[in-house]
C-alpha cells in the first residue's frame, strides 16, 4: 500500500482523468486507527470532485472520517439508524435477488451484484426491470467485461484492480474505462 499523501495525489489524478461517481476505501488488513488515517486523508480529495467517497464496511468509521457513506456485504437491516443522516448506504447481495430486495426494504442506497458472471449478469438485467434502486456490477470486472456489465444494465460499474492495478497507471485505466463505457 502506498502512503496516503502519495495515494491521494494518485487519487487526484484518476479522478480527474475520467467522469467517477463515487469511491470506496477498501483495505482489508488495517486496524481502525490506520484505516480512519487514511481515510480522512483521501475523503477530501474525493469531495472536492463531487466524487463520493465510501468506506468498506466500516460503518462506524463513517461519521468520524467524513465518509459520505458505506459499502456493506450482507444484510443492512438496522444499519441505516448507526450511519450519519444522508449517508450512502450500499448493499453488496452476491447474485441473490432476493437479498437485493430485502436490502432496498432495509433502506439501502443501492446494491451491487457480483462477483461478476453469467449469474451477476442475469441477476443485474432482472433488478433493471422490476426496480427502480440504483444497482452496481462489482467483483472481478476489468476493462474487457465492463461493457457486458453496462449492457446489462449497470447503473454503475465497480473497476477496483482493473484501474488501481493497470499496467499504464490508474489515470490512464481510467480515462479508457470512461472512453470505452460511453
Amino acid at each position: 500500500m502506498l502512503e496516503p499523501a502519495t495515494f491521494a495525489d494518485v487519487l487526484a489524478a484518476t479522478l480527474d482523468a475520467a467522469d467517477v461517481a463515487c469511491f470506496q476505501l477498501y483495505l482489508a488488513d488495517v486496524d481502525d486507527h490506520a484505516y480512519s488515517a487514511v481515510a480522512t486523508t483521501l475523503a477530501p480529495v474525493c469531495q472536492e470532485r463531487e466524487v463520493a467517497f465510501l468506506l468498506n464496511a466500516r460503518h462506524h468509521l463513517v461519521a468520524a472520517t467524513g465518509a459520505d457513506g458505506v459499502h456493506v456485504q450482507g444484510p443492512v437491516n438496522g444499519l441505516r439508524k448507526k450511519l450519519p443522516e444522508g449517508a450512502i448506504l450500499g448493499a453488496g447481495c452476491g447474485h441473490s435477488r432476493h437479498e437485493a430486495m430485502e436490502a432496498g426494504e432495509a433502506g439501502a442506497d443501492y446494491v451491487s451484484f457480483g462477483p461478476w458472471g453469467e449469474e451477476a449478469a442475469e441477476a443485474l438485467a432482472w433488478w433493471q426491470l422490476m426496480m427502480e434502486l440504483p444497482c452496481v456490477a462489482a467483483g472481478g470486472l476489468g476493462l474487457d467485461t465492463a461493457g457486458a456489465a453496462k449492457a446489462a444494465g449497470a447503473d454503475f460499474i465497480l473497476l477496483r484492480s482493473a484501474v488501481w492495478d493497470a499496467p499504464e497507471g490508474a489515470p490512464a485505466a481510467a480515462a479508457r474505462a470512461a472512453a470505452a463505457l460511453l
